[in-house]
């Protein structure tokens, strides 16, 4: 039986593994394992969890290369890059529009513009797309605020998925990637 402390030494504060988990000290078959993260400061980019909300799924690269050849091909569906605009035109995936994540939320006054170039109209979102969001990493929040924000307009959970690998994942699987437009 492994024991679990989640204590965090001051030096890792700022790599935390998520905001309320800093280092993990575990003993598994009597060795003392610890497990924490370096890299970007937490909670700027933290790891984000595999499921960014009940009902969403969470797609691998073959889920996501069988959503660009259905649903993105035949026009119901869209890939969405929740970065800043700059890293969408220095690199995405094939297929991706840019949809920053700031514009989704609640306090974009043409919000309700973006949902409706979505495909939401007055709040009915049966005629809406089937979106893919993802970001950069696994530690970068943005497609994962992006979905929640989109969540609380009231976009359907069964019309959302979640690459949580984003560019960074894609790219160093050797899978082709493409400037973006815009």
């Amino acid at each position: 039986m492994a024991a679990l402390s989640t204590a965090v030494p001051a030096a890792a504060q700022d790599s935390r593994i998520t905001p309320e988990l800093g280092a993990v000290t575990l003993s598994l078959h009597g060795t003392d394992i610890v497990i924490t993260r370096s890299g970007a400061a937490c909670p700027q980019s933290c790891v984000q969890p595999h499921s960014a909300a009940a009902g969403i799924d969470t797609l691998g690269e073959l889920e996501l290369i069988d959503f660009l050849t259905g649903s993105a091909a035949d026009g119901t569906g869209l890939l969405i890059d929740t970065r800043a605009p700059e890293q969408f035109s220095a690199e995405t995936l094939p297929g991706a529009v840019n949809v920053p994540e700031l514009t989704l939320r609640s306090d974009n006054p043409y919000r309700d513009d973006l949902l409706g170039a979505l495909g939401a109209t007055a709040g009915d979102f049966s005629t809406a797309y089937t979106l893919v969001l993802f970001a950069q990493d696994a530690g970068d929040p943005r497609a994962v605020d992006g979905l929640r924000a989109l969540l609380i307009a009231g976009y359907p959970a069964e019309k959302l998925r979640f690459y949580r690998a984003g560019v960074s994942g894609w790219t160093a699987l050797g899978l082709s990637s493409t400037q973006g437009e815009g």
